[in-house]
């Protein structure tokens, strides 16, 4: 009875700081956002009530990326405040092990990790695509359609298209892909061009191949050809509202997009690293509760500030390693799954052994 009263006692204040936390953190890694915001307003005068729903859309987004570390901060508090009180030594005289005591800690971690999850995955890629439009529409609305890099829409016809690089001086996109449901066959013709532009109704696409498949999805026939056009009539709104990157979707949106894009030969590693990253951002809620929570642990009461300096510590150093895998998986360096969990694994591996070891310290 004892251990399940404590648990409901741990996780009941863990939970109150780590949603006291969330905000002040999510305030903290909104400043970037805040200044480009501003720049809006003032330079490109987006209209005020614009701006302020644009950093509301981004919101999500920044709480999938701060739940972990507030969970984490919310934790080493708590534990702090349970040391300064001398009320882990009365749960450990009363026979409960550290490890046990932990528990608490680490099924809230997976509660926030699963929340996270299905945060990322149902709300932020709708959010996210809602502010990008809102971003397109008012800031380049008096220039050319802005096409950026690693990037997909859909025009009026139901074609889809992919621009793997483009040049911001000249506006050549490069390594194109445009595919299309044809006569009701259930796989697409799919067109690979080298290059394309944008002139005003319609694309040139030059230097490319035409894939052709069979009902059973088998390559038929390939026609290469110099140039191509393809009329693009549809409204520059209309445009801007149809792009999503691989952020702007959910996990089985992008897995199709890739899946599609494999079959067509083009290389896929940036989309494959994103489509992992929306799963293991969300677990590193777990191994940093692993990793950080034995470290934490102090005896004595003169652990002011000790919470505080773990989460920073650990929170640098995890988007260090993922900045440094997520740029190899990108560049097919590494493969796009074990850049995108290798933060995760080695924080996992780190956490389990300091777990473990925490009631003979």
């Amino acid at each position: 009875m004892f251990p399940k009263i404590l648990d409901r006692y741990v996780m009941r204040e863990s939970t109150v700081l780590m949603f006291t936390w969330v905000g002040a953190v999510t305030i903290i890694m909104l400043v970037q956002t805040l200044f480009e915001l501003a720049d809006f307003f003032v330079n490109e005068k987006v209209p005020f009530l614009i701006v302020l729903e644009i950093l509301l859309l981004y919101l999500p987004a920044h709480m999938v990326m701060t739940f972990p570390i507030s969970n984490l901060l919310a934790a080493e508090l708590s534990l702090s405040r349970f040391c300064r009180d001398s009320e882990l030594i009365a749960v450990e005289a009363s026979g409960v092990s550290l490890k046990r005591f932990l528990f608490p800690y680490l099924f809230l971690a997976l509660l926030v990790a699963f929340g996270s999850f299905l945060l990322n995955d149902l709300v932020v890629p709708e959010t996210n695509h809602r502010a990008q439009s809102l971003v397109r529409y008012y800031v380049y609305k008096e220039s050319p359609p802005q096409i950026e890099q690693n990037v997909f829409f859909r025009d009026e016809e139901n074609r889809y298209f992919y621009v793997n690089e483009v040049d911001t001086r000249t506006w050549e996109m490069k390594k194109v892909i445009i595919y299309f449901l044809k006569n009701g066959n259930q796989y697409p013709e799919v067109i690979i061009a080298k290059t394309a532009f944008w002139l005003e109704d319609k694309w040139l696409i030059k230097d490319g191949v035409v894939h052709q498949f069979n009902e059973e999805g088998k390559l038929v026939r390939e026609i290469e050809f110099s140039e191509m056009e393809i009329d693009m009539r549809q409204e520059l709104k209309e445009f801007f509202e149809k792009q999503r990157t691989p952020e702007e979707m959910s996990s089985r949106q992008l897995k199709k997009q890739i899946e599609i894009l494999k079959k067509a030969g083009a290389r896929t590693e940036k989309m494959e690293v994103a489509y992992f990253l929306k799963f293991s951002i969300p677990f590193s809620a777990v191994v940093f509760v692993m990793a950080g929570m034995p470290l934490g642990i102090q005896r004595t009461r003169d652990t002011k500030g000790l919470g505080v300096i773990v989460t920073v510590i650990l929170a640098f150093a995890y988007y260090m390693l993922l900045s440094i895998f997520r740029s190899l998986g990108r560049g097919g360096v590494m493969e796009p799954l074990l850049a995108a969990w290798m933060p995760d694994v080695i924080f996992g591996l780190m956490g389990i052994i300091l777990f473990w070891s925490v009631d003979r310290r």
